[in-house]
């Protein structure tokens, strides 16, 4: 099996795979190699693969907290968490940084605090923008909570959150210059649900193949039987991988996967 992170690893800043890429991916599906994208995006945002691959089939996205099959368009699984424990950690995050700003996602909304800039050009889905306690439905399942602190240094904001919730939620990032936190259910991760579904495949770490460059990818990196870190990616990422695939714009998932290929 083949894990591959999306952006930053396999798609540029225009949301376009290189068509080296594309190519090397198409030759591991002929070979028989079973290929999964894991991203931190949520499933709203999964077009460019359904637009640039044929048969994409089933995506981890929203960092393991939902599995989507693109094709059907169906959830086939998720991990959420009690809209309760996002009130909880939202009011000690603020506590320590009253100017945080919030936004959260359910499984068919997205809601933010005014003030919230989205500047993402993917986001095509309905917002609702009022104060997140006021209007995300208590009883609601939640996907992911984002908090930034517009202004704040990334790295310190990052640790500050991280060990506030320490380990009663999940706590990661996957934009290296911004200052803005990922929070999912407890013990999510990349890796725990492609762990998952690899083993309802009857795939074993070893056998499988991983590719990602930001903190968000790390376990999934480490877990991997061979887990590849870019090149150009997140240093800390790189450090703890060790093992790495050329940088983005040198086509390093295809060069990796071509060698592969070439020495079965």
């Amino acid at each position: 099996m083949i894990a591959s992170d999306l952006d930053g690893t396999v798609l540029g800043p225009d949301f376009r795979f290189r068509p080296r890429t594309v190519e090397a991916i198409t030759a591991a599906r002929d070979a028989g190699i079973h290929v999964v994208f894991v991203t931190g995006r949520p499933k709203r945002w999964l077009h460019p693969l359904h637009e640039q691959l044929e048969d994409v089939g089933v995506v981890i996205c929203s960092n393991g907290a939902v599995v989507y099959d693109l094709k059907t368009e169906r959830i086939m699984e998720t991990s959420l968490f009690d809209v309760r424990e996002a009130f909880g950690i939202m009011g000690e995050i603020s506590a320590l940084f009253p100017k945080t700003l919030y936004a959260a996602e359910t499984l068919d909304r997205v809601f933010t605090d005014p003030g919230w800039s989205r500047s993402d050009r993917m986001e095509i889905f309905p917002v609702e923008e009022a104060p997140i306690k006021d209007c995300l439905p208590h009883g609601a399942g939640v996907v992911k909570l984002l908090a930034k602190l517009d202004g704040a240094v990334p790295n310190e904001y990052f640790e500050h959150v991280r060990d506030l919730v320490d380990g009663r939620l999940a706590v990661t990032h996957s934009v290296a210059a911004a200052p803005l936190v990922e929070i999912g259910q407890r013990g999510l991760t990349k890796a725990r649900t492609l762990e998952r579904f690899a083993a309802e495949h009857g795939i074993a770490s070893e056998h499988v193949m991983a590719f990602g460059d930001m903190p968000n990818d790390l376990e999934m990196l480490t877990w991997a039987g061979r887990g590849y870190a870019m090149a150009d990616g997140h240093p800390g990422v790189v450090t703890a991988v060790g093992r790495t695939a050329p940088p983005f714009d040198e086509d390093g998932v295809a060069q990796v996967i071509e060698n592969y290929l070439n020495d079965a």
